[in-house]
């Protein structure tokens, strides 16, 4: 007798993807800020003239598109419930 039934195969795999998920998208914004910070020279929070640069308004960018990463919580879920059915579904198939 397996211990993870199709049912609980398919939960884990939803609620550890949606939290690996995740992982990513906080990983990434972190990187992008702190990619960002290192073009602020006297650690003011402000970008002065002799701060701002090609690269910097690059790294400023990808900051401020952030929406994405903003609903990624939301948006995420549906991806994680896709993958804990699918999860399911191979289980149950197996498991006859």
């Amino acid at each position: 007798m397996s211990f993870f039934k199709p049912f609980k195969l398919g939960i884990l795999i939803a609620v550890l993807s949606y939290i690996s998920l995740n992982s990513i998208i906080i990983f990434n914004n972190y990187r992008y800020k702190k990619e960002l910070s290192a073009f602020d020279l006297n650690s003011d929070g402000f970008f002065t003239e002799n701060e701002i640069s090609v690269q910097q308004k690059k790294a400023m960018e990808r900051v401020s598109n952030d929406t994405a990463r903003n609903f990624a919580p939301f948006l995420l879920i549906p991806v994680s419930a896709l993958f804990g059915y699918v999860g399911y579904r191979i289980k149950r198939q197996n498991s006859k």
